[in-house]
């Protein structure tokens, strides 16, 4: 073979490689589409023109970060949950130079027809976010892995990037042969930081692209979009397809953006501009995206309208994830978790995180202590506006937190929900949703979905269309079996006109039929008179002096001044702590009015029966969400141990033991409500002998688990069963319906289906084996019980990651039986209207467990 023939294989081979791409799960190379794994998934830049300010950092996709690295300089990290194997970022923007010693550590080489040029992204206004990506220092190093594709530069994620690692980049094999550095079949490709590589730039042959001959050299640079068009023009028609929301050529040139504008919106407009990039005329707005002009009057909502009505994809990806790009997300998690999104410095995301973990409302970095402060700790700091936070950073946040719960969530086949209806202190009412499920890790998830305003009344169907309004936004409306909730008639009403069960919540439960109670006269008096004398206390400057020591008072002080709810666990607390001294309290009687022999009576008989109360309170607030398995035990130990009157009390004990039971009875008398109790605490492995049940409700019980454990194997066939047809190999052909014994005895003999037949063997074996096994600890966790055992009762596992999702509260058990309920209430109610759905469901997902 001729020299000259060889040269024009390695031009022809070179042209071929140009054309191919790269499967990091089959290591090989295809033209457009993997065979075995279809197209790769191309992650668009963020839209922004050239010669914007700041375009490298503006172009970043969502799902990474710009910040500083340890070692010096910028790098780009991952924020999602991971990046998968195979995803291409790019292509690398920049100028394009001809001359190789104007190379910088922000240059790649290109070849084009057997010679090179060099695209350089110094120029961060012509630049994209590549330029920030760091070259990794070692083979083992790297996660990604550039190389040319179609006359551009790429990079591919070569390994999956979970949250918080850097990206960097690795130059291996792939792109030295674009270089033509024939190295030997053993050489290491690694050359490691790239000043390394630019010295190899310097045997490379550099030829202008024949397309930029007829320009002078001495022009030197300018941008790769002018320079490369015609080399790229076939790559630029499928780009079009891949990202979208592609500029059209007549409205991308000559417009000016409004330099002092913050809101998203203004990504896709413009004024048009001269030469000199000056505004020719501010009243009137360019879209980017079509080219129509509108009206301009110094705000967005124009801009908004026109995006919501004529371009709605490009509206959806600015604003987060819809509904209707749910199904887009579930399609391609890889593609649609890269969203759009504005970087922040360091202070900026600190202050963020501390309004979003604080619940606070934004106005919060306007006030002048909170300015002080920064002023001290970041002088150099200008607080961005309120503006800037809410529709840019918290909005960006609120987007990526939102697909993280939406990903979470998209696997599971059953959700149980819990509803808050609380009141605003602008007289609105709002009705927050949460989803509580458990993974198959046996790790209980529990998210805030969405907040809605329902009016000042919050009136049934109001609340039925927030609740059908959240349930198509996450796709949990065919999916949710159950909901818990607090003793409020209009959301009952929304949720039965819904179709959904409802389960009462037991910190509600308790807390109604136990300050019910408490309005007997005789108690109303005697706290009457307990409340005085914390008061006279409290505001006796020369108790001290009669007392040999002040150490008792102050202990009394500590713990009674805080008291000022009128719930019944803090009168508990109340009337505990006057018994603890009553000795310091009679000494003192005269001077303070103190208690009587028939109060001291009536305190010792309320501490009694509200103790076994506390304690079960207490239990429930031990987990965020404490386990609907819990219900059952507790209340009828509650009705039928702790509450049962004896011949030994009072009439006052005795009547308000009977109204507490009563009550309590009342709230579970529900027959399903029972069923589903009941079913909980027959997985639970601390409760599973059900000794606190009759006979006939043990087998009424066993046998519902039975049925619900069968149903759920049905729906979703468990590895290993041979009636799998989906996910598994298929199952043996069965005889022919006209074989001879089927033709002689099918009359006679019921030929059962054998996968209904032996998924109710299972269950049934399942279900025997587990009641005879050792039980829990009632210290147990029953989700870690599960964890170790869910591959020895595989059907039961799943019927328990059903039940033991349900919680036995409609909100964090600590904001019934605690002050901090009314703490979070209280700080939902200072938040600005427009921002209570986003800030309530940041803060509700950073500090779930």
């Amino acid at each position: 073979m001729s020299w000259r023939e060889m040269q024009v294989g390695d031009k022809a081979c070179a042209q071929l490689e140009d054309e191919l791409l790269f499967c990091e799960e089959c290591r090989l190379y295809f033209r457009d589409s993997c065979p075995h794994h279809g197209a790769p998934t191309f992650v668009p830049d963020r839209m922004v023109l050239v010669c914007e300010p700041s375009r490298a950092l503006r172009t970043l996709p969502e799902g990474l970060a710009v910040k500083e690295r340890p070692q010096g300089g910028l790098g780009v990290w991952c924020t999602v949950t991971v990046v998968p194997r195979g995803c291409i970022f790019g292509p690398f923007d920049g100028d394009v130079l001809t001359d190789r010693n104007d190379c910088t550590v922000y240059s790649w080489a290109l070849r084009e027809n057997g010679s090179y040029y060099y695209m350089d992204a110094s120029d961060e206004t012509k630049a994209n976010w590549m330029r920030y990506v760091a070259c990794a220092s070692s083979e083992e190093e790297h996660n990604m892995t550039v190389f040319q594709y179609r006359g551009k530069i790429y990079y591919r994620t070569c390994q999956t990037i979970a949250a918080g690692n850097e990206l960097l980049v690795w130059i291996g094999e792939e792109y030295a042969r674009t270089l033509g550095l024939k190295l030997g079949e053993h050489f290491k490709y690694e050359f490691g930081e790239k000043e390394l590589l630019m010295k190899l730039f310097q045997d490379l042959q550099t030829k202008v692209p024949k397309e930029m001959s007829s320009h002078k050299k001495a022009q030197g640079q300018r941008n790769c979009r002018d320079f490369v068009a015609s080399i790229i023009q076939t790559h630029e028609c499928s780009l079009r397809r891949e990202v979208p929301g592609v500029l059209r050529e007549g409205t991308r040139n000559n417009l000016v953006s409004l330099g002092r504008a913050q809101s998203r919106y203004w990504t896709f407009f413009g004024f048009q501009g001269d030469a000199l990039g000056r505004i020719l005329d501010k009243t009137k707005i360019i879209c980017k995206l079509c080219g129509v002009r509108l009206s301009y009057s110094g705000n967005t909502t124009n801009l908004r309208q026109h995006l919501i009505y004529k371009h709605r994809q490009e509206y959806n990806q600015l604003v987060g994830v819809t509904p209707s790009t749910q199904k887009e997300t579930q399609d391609h998690p890889a593609r649609t978790s890269m969203v759009m999104t504005t970087p922040v410095g360091r202070t900026t995301r600190a202050i963020s995180d501390f309004i979003v973990t604080d619940l606070l409302p934004l106005r919060t970095i306007e006030g002048e202590g909170f300015v002080q402060m920064m002023s001290v700790l970041e002088p150099t700091y200008k607080i961005p506006t309120v503006t800037f936070f809410a529709q840019t950073v918290l909005r960006d946040m609120y987007a990526q937190a939102k697909l993280r719960v939406m990903d979470s969530m998209k696997s599971q086949r059953h959700c149980t929900v819990s509803i808050d209806l609380w009141k605003h202190e602008q007289s609105r009412s709002y009705v927050t949703v949460s989803a509580h499920q458990v993974d198959s890790a046996f790790d209980l998830r529990n998210y805030v979905l969405s907040t809605r305003a329902v009016g000042e009344e919050g009136a049934a169907e109001k609340v039925r269309a927030a609740l059908l309004d959240v349930a198509n936004e996450w796709s949990i409306g065919d999916r949710t079996w159950l909901s818990v909730m607090a003793s409020n008639v209009e959301v009952r009403m929304a949720v039965t006109k819904l179709g959904w069960k409802t389960l009462p919540c037991i910190g509600h439960a308790l807390q109604n039929c136990v300050d019910s109670a408490l309005q007997q006269p005789p108690i109303l008096r005697t706290l009457a008179r307990c409340k005085r004398l914390m008061e006279n206390v409290s505001s006796c400057p020369a108790l001290s002096d009669k007392v040999g020591s002040s150490e008792v008072l102050h202990k009394f002080q500590c713990k009674t001044f805080p008291a000022g709810s009128v719930k019944w666990f803090s009168t508990y607390d109340l009337l505990q702590n006057l018994q603890d001294h009553r000795s310091f309290l009679d000494g003192v009687s005269q001077e303070l009015q103190g208690l009587r022999d028939e109060d001291w009576q009536v305190v010792q008989e309320i501490t009694g029966i509200l103790k076994p109360l506390a304690i079960a309170t207490s239990t429930l607030t031990k987990e965020r969400f404490s386990s609907l398995s819990l219900v059952k035990p507790v209340v009828t130990s509650l009705i039928y141990k702790h509450l049962a009157t004896n011949e030994g009390d009072s009439e006052l004990a005795h009547d308000v033991k009977q109204a507490i039971r009563t009550d309590l009875d009342q709230w579970y008398a529900d027959r399903e409500v029972n069923r589903v109790l009941n079913l909980a605490c027959a997985l639970d492995p601390r409760f599973r002998g059900l000794d606190f049940l009759s006979q006939v409700e043990k087998v009424e019980t066993f046998h519902a688990l039975r049925q619900e454990t069968a149903q759920l194997a049905r729906l979703q066939p468990q590895p290993g069963d041979p009636e799998m047809s989906s996910c598994g190999p298929e199952p043996a052909k069965r005889p022919r319906p006209d074989s001879g014994i089927e033709f002689l005895l099918g009359d006679l003999c019921n030929v059962r289906s054998a996968s209904v037949n032996s998924v109710n063997q299972q269950a049934e074996q399942e279900i025997s084996g587990f009641q005879t096994s050792e039980v829990a600890a009632l210290c147990q966790d029953p989700l870690q019980w599960w964890k170790a055992h869910h591959t020895q009762y595989p059907l039961l596992a799943t019927a328990a990651r059903k039940l033991l999702a349900v919680p036995a509260t409609a909100v964090p058990g600590s904001w019934i039986f605690t002050q901090a309920g009314q703490d979070v209430y209280g700080k939902r109610s200072d938040l600005a209207p427009e921002h209570v759905d986003m800030l309530v469901f940041m803060h509700g997902n950073h500090t779930s467990t």
